[in-house]
């Protein structure tokens, strides 16, 4: 037991540092990186001014807009592309023959996705001028708030057979990742998408700011906690699925 674990763990770190420098390579990754970041500097820098805000809501809107533009355009493209191409030039079947599970690959891919999540959070933060501090709790929030559109994301890229169909499944992942800023224009809209995967970070991000949340602090992550749990079993299904697709132990 001790030595698969020891494989299996090694497995995982030569397919992350694989992984990684190839998500760094990739030009769509790159552009879609790109843009996540100049978007929620435009939205914190630009419309977080706006007079349709509250008066305070200024700040919450700009910290919810650099933690929930990143999962989208950074995380989940990176999980959605990648493991499409990769599915798609056969390369599950190639690691498969040395030995990797597609479990481990999962794993990999969400290691991934999660460093480049918060490396573009990161990098908004600093050149929207945040304090150490607050990029700092956000990191920290996002780390583990931002888990469910990660793991949808994870799920979604298991189940691409195509980049057509990795496409398709971008669609509601990027809506369920900006619902949560719309929210600040409507509340009609906040009643709906405070309970959706990114909603109770965005709640957080209000009551930290002084501003009333939708529900109580310990609600929200409770919230938090029965998101990721669902999406980690979502994730654990599609990983035995993509395994019994290509014949392999997940």
């Amino acid at each position: 037991m001790g030595r698969m674990e020891s494989n299996a763990l090694r497995n995982i770190r030569a397919l992350f540092a694989r992984d990684l420098a190839d998500a760094l390579r990739n030009r769509t990754v790159l552009m879609s990186c790109g843009t996540g970041v100049l978007l929620a500097l435009l939205i914190s820098t630009v419309v977080a001014g706006s007079p349709r805000l509250a008066p305070g809501e200024g700040a919450a809107f700009a910290r919810t807009a650099a933690l929930c533009v990143a999962p989208a355009f950074a995380g989940c493209v990176t999980e959605l592309y990648v493991m499409a191409e990769e599915r798609e030039r056969g390369m599950y079947l190639t690691l498969a023959e040395v030995g990797v599970t597609p479990a481990q690959l999962a794993i990999s891919k969400w290691l991934v996705a999660t460093t480049v999540t918060l490396a573009a959070q990161a990098l908004t933060c600093l050149l929207a001028g945040f304090a150490p501090a607050e990029l700092a709790t956000l990191l920290g929030l996002s780390l583990v708030a931002a888990q469910p559109l990660l793991l949808l994301g994870l799920s979604c890229g298991l189940l691409a057979r195509e980049q057509m169909a990795s496409s398709l499944f971008a669609v509601p992942l990027t809506a369920a990742a900006v619902a949560p800023i719309l929210a600040f224009m409507s509340d009609t809209v906040r009643t709906v998408t405070w309970l959706w995967p990114l909603g109770p970070a965005a709640e957080i991000l209000r009551a930290a700011g002084g501003i009333a949340a939708a529900a109580p602090l310990p609600a929200l992550i409770a919230l938090v906690a029965a998101w990721v749990a669902v999406c980690v079993l979502l994730a654990v299904w599609a990983c035995r699925r993509l395994g019994r697709e290509l014949g392999l132990r997940a």
